[in-house]
């Protein structure tokens, strides 16, 4: 195999990965797409591997042998890192930052922000590459959908009006009530105590709700569309609204890019997705209840104007379309996330790809026979994990839908299930994609 590209959150990534395959193998590469935890297709013996494996993060030593001991032994591991839009605490943190032998790796850059934090902290100029988020590309002019066809396919799969307003809040509040369990396993992660994100993520949402109750009692007719952060588990009040209002709409089917292409009023608390609302010239706003420290707020948001009460809310709600502007600046977005008018990044990235591909060099870690031997437990225990989620066959939705205990198993069950994606459903999706590519060289 030629590539490898692994996925771990489906919404954020699949469509990214599925775009970049297509256009490898168009140039006569061979390229496949696995899920982290999709067991089945791990290659344990190192069996012709990949020579290059294309990952969505690379935090440290473990990162890199997670990746060898699922999926084989490769001359290059480039670190997608979709997490570059961090808050100033995580900066300061370093969490995200490679580590150790991950500095080696090859890290993509989406402006120029995301590698002077790099650099600084000591990762080769050489191992840096700025290319554009391949998550803007559908969001170029020349591969847009239209609009109004996109939401009646949506109103379609999720049984909503396409005549009403559809009015869209990105969620993002991944620590709102989150249970113990889980928040021990973020601290262990970042090294540091998180107690005060579970009690930001938790008033900021209790807040915003009881805005959104205010509003759905007066706009009794247009969408209120709840969508959630693909993390986002703990959803029992929001649920309420749901039960309570049938205006209210909690949907996590589709992209969030679909969403946005199809909304008319864009709302969000934190979630950096609000920048495809930007690439797209749509107008969006940013909801702020209650000042976040900080050092708490994204390095990007934080420059945006905020609505921090409802009287605000409530106007900007019923405001003409044709009034309202863009929370951030378009100069600050540029900085974290770079465009190519001329060409788009899939094909920035393949270029960039084929030359890795092309040369006789080769990445070499020195890492210890303690982590490699660890990963190998690891991706055993994940395969075991794997086995007993297919031959079980657990009905997962009544853990997602009641308030049930849930066990180790059932959480990682839930998580593979949410995440797994099918190879007829990619299938499905490429060739969606491979129609929408044929039609624009066909204009060209």
């Amino acid at each position: 195999m030629d590539f490898l590209i692994v996925y771990e959150r489906k919404q954020r990534e699949l469509e990214n990965a599925v775009l970049l395959k297509i256009e490898l193998e168009e140039r006569g590469y061979d390229c496949k797409i696995v899920q982290y935890y999709e067991a089945s297709k791990f290659n344990i013996f190192n069996i012709k591997s990949p020579k290059v494996i294309l990952v969505p993060h690379l935090y440290g030593d473990t990162s890199i042998y997670r990746n060898f001991s699922r999926f084989g032994k490769s001359n290059f591991l480039i670190n997608f890192q979709y997490e570059q839009v961090l808050s100033e605490k995580w900066e300061k943190l370093g969490h995200h930052n490679p580590k150790g032998e991950a500095k080696k790796g090859i890290h993509i850059c989406w402006g120029i922000k995301t590698k002077e934090r790099l650099l600084s902290v000591g990762i080769d100029d050489k191992n840096l590459k700025i290319i554009p988020p391949l998550h803007i590309d559908l969001l170029r002019k020349e591969y847009r959908r239209n609009s109004k066809q996109l939401k009646m396919q949506l109103s379609k799969e999720c049984n909503i009006d396409a005549k009403k307003s559809w009015n869209l809040f990105i969620s993002s509040f991944t620590y709102a009530d989150v249970d113990d369990y889980r928040l021990r396993i973020n601290e262990n992660v970042a090294g540091v105590s998180l107690s005060d994100f579970k009690r930001i993520h938790t008033e900021s949402r209790d807040k915003i709700l009881v805005w959104f109750r205010k509003i759905l009692n007066k706009d009794k007719e247009n969408l209120l569309i709840y969508r959630p952060h693909p993390d986002e588990l703990n959803i029992d009040k929001v649920l309420e609204l749901e039960n309570e209002f049938e205006n209210f709409k909690f949907i996590r089917h589709s992209s969030v890019k679909d969403w946005i292409e199809t909304s008319d009023n864009i709302y969000s608390w934190y979630s950096t997705s609000i920048v495809e609302s930007h690439f797209l010239n749509k107008s969006y706003a940013i909801l702020r209840p209650m000042i976040l420290p900080n050092d708490f707020d994204s390095v990007l948001v934080k420059k945006a104007n905020f609505i921090e009460k409802y009287i605000d809310f409530d106007e900007d709600y019923f405001k003409s379309i044709s009034l309202k502007k863009c929370a951030i600046e378009d100069r600050f977005v540029r900085e974290y996330y770079e465009k190519n008018d001329s060409s788009p990044s899939y094909k920035i990235y393949a270029d960039f790809l084929e030359d890795l591909y092309k040369c006789n060099k080769k990445q070499i870690y020195n890492i210890s026979l303690k982590e490699k031997i660890k990963a190998y437990i690891t991706t055993i225990n994940v395969s075991i994990v794997y086995l007993l989620y297919k031959l079980l066959k657990v009905n997962l939705d009544k853990y997602r839908k009641n308030d049930l205990k849930r066990n180790f198993l059932i959480e990682w069950f839930i998580e593979m299930d949410n995440q797994i994606v099918a190879d007829k459903e990619k299938n499905l999706l490429e060739k969606k994609l491979k129609e929408m590519l044929k039609v624009n060289n066909e204009k060209e």
